[in-house]
């Protein structure tokens, strides 16, 4: 019983540790800010600080020496398998892969990008080129990529404050702005994702598609020997 009971708490421990919020902050003010935080851990990932250098001692060149050049002798290249298996699928078998591909990333994908919550957006963008028609129609495309991406976020993740501001400067000769992104996201649901995600490549992508493979070929080798037999 005491084995039982050190087993669980130490399981209990780590789904306590991974269930702890991960905070990312993503700033951009002339200058790209990163910094994590988890529990009591703060790092600050850029801007990088530059180390200071140390001098060097110049070192003595080595004396050289003529080398024979060596003969190159040809390699016999193996067949790539990874290559093999592809052609053996072939058009249908690639297209049963790129669609199972595409259903599970849409599925397991969603599902890691839901369990990122954003406390804090900010998003500042005044556009400005120096002409009056070619400003309004920067501004234009602008708004047409800012605005459904925002609403994309806030349909399919938690997104608690924002404030987006895309402006127009008729005046102004360069494109200037801002932005700031304060999100969190749990380990433990982002493994489980993972995790799940993983498995169901093994399963539905990589065995299926070696089994494609091996069923391609057989049928070719089999279709070979009655043409010899013919």
């Amino acid at each position: 019983m005491t084995f039982l009971y050190i087993v669980l708490g130490i399981v209990l421990f780590f789904v306590a540790v991974l269930s702890v919020p991960l905070h990312i902050t993503i700033g951009y003010d002339n200058k790209i800010n990163v910094s994590i935080k988890y529990l009591f851990i703060k790092l600050d990932l850029l801007p990088v600080k530059a180390k200071p250098k140390k001098e060097k001692k110049p070192e003595k060149e080595p004396e050289q020496k003529e080398e024979k050049p060596k003969e190159k002798t040809p390699k016999e290249k193996n067949p790539n398998p990874l290559l093999e298996m592809v052609k053996a699928n072939g058009y249908d078998g690639m297209m049963k892969v790129l669609s199972n591909l595409g259903r599970i990333f849409k599925i397991y994908g969603g599902k890691l990008m839901k369990s990122v919550v954003f406390d804090e957006i900010y998003l500042y963008i005044c556009v400005g080129t120096g002409d009056a028609a070619a400003t309004a129609i920067k501004y234009g495309q602008t708004c047409q990529k800012v605005y459904p991406l925002m609403g994309f976020l806030c349909s399919n993740n938690v997104v608690k404050k924002y404030d987006i501001d895309v402006d127009s400067d008729f005046l102004a000769n360069k494109t200037e702005g801002e932005f700031f992104f304060d999100m969190h996201l749990c380990l433990r649901k982002i493994i489980n994702a993972s995790v799940a995600m993983v498995v169901r490549l093994i399963f539905d992508v990589v065995l299926a598609f070696i089994k494609g493979g091996k069923n391609k070929t057989a049928e070719q080798k089999s279709s070979d020997t009655v043409n010899k037999s013919k």
